[in-house]
């Protein structure tokens, strides 16, 4: 078969384009083609490979630092993100059976969240027992409860099963301050003793959580998410460095627990440019192998599911899930589908579990290293959320650190007022969220709500120093249920 020519065309320039772009606008001008994003970004609409001359990670390579485009050169091909799943089971027994049916049907790794009623080495037995904890990574976060609940592991394991565990058992007293406005004052001398125990049964365990889900779950953008991870990294860096540990030993115990949004390429663009931005920290203190210490798990969001089409949050995790593939995490954890409903069954769980297989075994993504690479419009964000977070990140070091700008309320006010944006385009329709403020699956359709910008929850007043999680389609719901078209 003789090769297709494209000699015959004649090639068109940038430049062309956009002239063609601007007849097609008819006078309007061409600025009203962009879109803003809540981070600041104008979003172009038509990227073009000459954004890249100025990008300064465009010429690297998986496996080199800034380790932008992934810390190993093989990507997933040396090891596929690790699959985990939020199983909102509240009794031990229940869900340990859930846990053993999901990892026998491709589950790769263990998660549990704070609605597992574990109240003592007891209910911790009847929670993982008969599982390969030699097979499936922990992947543990807590506020407050981690040293408690590793109490109970090392009075239930044996000493060759905590030898053997994996993945990270991980502490994060910040994000209690960030979330109720208070942390003891000896929270991170608890922190280091917890670090130190975890160590000593159990050395391949991470045991520091440094999570953005307090900061995404109360409306925050993906810059603050990204300035608030690289601050909270740091602040435990220093904490445990000035207890005596060295930072050699520190960086292997941190795990980084991100959330995913709902805009895909933004994603994408975020989990490629938290990598780049942990590594600068890294190497300015003089840590040369920061790839070893590139932990990331993407843990799906929960402000923009709905209780109103409930099948609709199975496509929003569908986009969570690839953009977060894309993005090259090394786990991905996902809820079922209909968990704003309430307690989930095996089916929903189920759905929800095979979103990752599916983009595993049936699309592939595990064959591809770093897909997104050279796509102007990706790069270009990545480069534009780096160098914003980074500038944010430093306002944060200005004034006395993360642990000052929480206790001040300044980084409440700050994530206040973009949930406020959120919140007020949504109930005026700019915004859309399918399913809820349009195109919803009713006879009585409400495409608005009123919104009133004296009444929003305290997160968003200047003195507030708690954060407090929404759900953006909740005043929809209401409505709904008001009008008796469902809920």
């Amino acid at each position: 078969m003789a090769e297709a020519s494209f000699a015959e065309f004649q090639s068109v320039t940038r430049n062309q384009w956009l002239d063609a772009v601007l007849k097609s606008l008819r006078g309007e001008a061409f600025d009203s083609l962009l879109t803003q994003t809540y981070e600041g970004i104008a979003i172009h609409p038509l990227p073009h490979a000459d954004d890249l001359a100025e990008i300064q990670h465009h010429h690297s390579l998986p496996g080199q630092f800034p380790y932008l485009r992934g810390t190993t050169a093989a990507g997933y091909h040396a090891r596929p993100w690790l699959i985990a799943q939020d199983l909102n089971i509240s009794d031990p027994c229940e869900f340990n059976l859930a846990l053993r049916a999901a990892l026998a049907q491709g589950q790769t790794a263990i998660t549990m969240n704070s609605l597992v009623q574990l109240n003592d080495a007891a209910d911790m037995r009847a929670a993982l027992a008969d599982i390969e904890l030699e097979r499936f990574p922990l992947l543990m976060h807590s506020e407050t409860r981690t040293p408690e609940i590793v109490g109970w592991m090392r009075s239930t394991f044996t000493e060759e099963a905590l030898n053997s565990l994996s993945g990270c058992v991980g502490y994060d007293p910040l994000s209690a301050l960030a979330r109720s406005g208070t942390m003891p004052d000896d929270a991170f001398t608890r922190l280091a003793a917890h670090v130190r125990g975890v160590q000593a049964t159990s050395p391949r365990l991470g045991s520091i959580a440094v999570s953005t889900a307090v900061y995404h779950d109360a409306g925050a953008n993906a810059v603050q998410e990204l300035a608030l991870a690289i601050a909270a990294g740091l602040t435990y860096l220093r904490a445990l460095n000035e207890r005596g540990f060295n930072l050699e030993t520190i960086t292997t115990k941190l795990h980084f627990f991100l959330s995913i949004g709902e805009n895909l390429f933004l994603e994408i663009a975020k989990f490629r440019a938290f990598r780049s931005l942990w590594a600068q920290v890294l190497r300015a203190l003089d840590l040369a192998d920061a790839r070893q210490r590139l932990h990331v798990h993407a843990r799906g969001g929960a402000r923009n599911k709905s209780r109103l089409d409930a099948q609709g949050n199975l496509l929003r995790l569908t986009t969570e899930a690839l953009s977060a593939a894309i993005g090259g995490v090394d786990s991905i954890e996902l809820a079922p589908f209909d968990q704003p409903q309430g307690e989930s069954d095996a089916f929903s769980r189920r759905l929800s579990r095979n979103l990752q297989l599916i983009l595993q075994e049936e699309l592939r993504l595990v064959q591809l290293i770093d897909p997104a690479a050279g796509a102007p419009h990706v790069e270009k964000l990545t480069d534009q959320l780096a160098r914003a977070a980074w500038s944010r990140f430093q306002a944060i070091e200005a004034a006395g650190g993360l642990v000052a700008s929480l206790r001040s309320g300044a980084i409440q006010a700050e994530i206040g007022e973009v949930a406020a944006r959120r919140r007020r385009d949504l109930a005026t329709g700019d915004a859309v969220l399918v399913g809820v403020n349009r195109f919803v699956d009713s006879d009585a359709a409400l495409t608005s709500v009123p919104f009133d910008a004296d009444a929003q929850p305290a997160a968003e007043s200047a003195t507030s120093r708690t954060l407090t999680a929404i759900r953006l389609a909740e005043p929809f719901e209401a409505l709904h249920a008001e009008s008796g078209s469902g809920s």
